[in-house]
């Protein structure tokens, strides 16, 4: 019986930098769909895409590692220590994705400046036809695109029984994407 608390006790020591390295793993895996969020405006500069209704897809797939280890390990980890992993991890993720999003959100805001310059500068009707059949602009589309990307995050994350109130950079992507749409939406639809 010896043995067996002084392994009990080697395998607990070392429970902290093995929960790290789950933490580390986990949101990696995530951001690693979380990041897609840089290409955006991509989908939607000079494509005549439609309005986005829907979240995208590569935050389903961020989503899925989260899903999976809550499912998957239930019945060998306590509950505990999976929603400690799980919040270890959002909160790592959050905050790398919450720079994403505000980085794509600056250089929208600083493309449509610039293009609002070009089209004051040359005055013409040329210019004037740039737009958009929607009557949307593309950068209020984007912007629109990652509005529902966090809030559809946001509800999943809820969703996984975690406390949202212990995210605070959570709570500053969902008022950043929040205030992104309405810019995005200042007439109503």
């Amino acid at each position: 019986t010896e043995a067996l608390a002084d392994s009990q006790t080697s395998v607990e020591s070392k429970l902290p930098a093995l929960g790290g390295r789950i933490v580390e793993e986990l949101s990696e895996a995530c951001f690693s769909y979380l990041k897609n969020a840089s290409e955006v405006p991509r989908l939607y500069r000079r494509t005549n895409k439609e309005v986005p209704i829907k979240a995208s897809l590569y935050v389903e797939n961020a989503l899925k590692p989260l899903h999976q280890l809550q499912s998957e390990y239930k019945a060998v980890v306590k509950e505990n220590r999976i929603e400690e992993w799980l919040s270890g991890a959002l909160r790592i993720c959050s905050e790398r994705y919450y720079e994403t999003v505000s980085d794509v959100l600056s250089s929208v805001k600083k493309m449509e400046e610039s293009l609002k310059r070009l089209k004051q500068a040359r005055k013409s009707a040329a210019a004037s036809s740039m737009g958009t059949n929607s009557g949307i602009s593309d950068d209020n589309k984007i912007r629109l695109q990652l509005a529902l990307d966090v809030e559809y995050l946001w509800d999943q994350v809820q969703k996984l029984g975690l406390q949202m109130s212990t995210f605070t950079q959570f709570a500053a992507l969902l008022e950043l994407a929040q205030s992104a749409k309405a810019i995005a939406t200042v007439d109503p639809v």
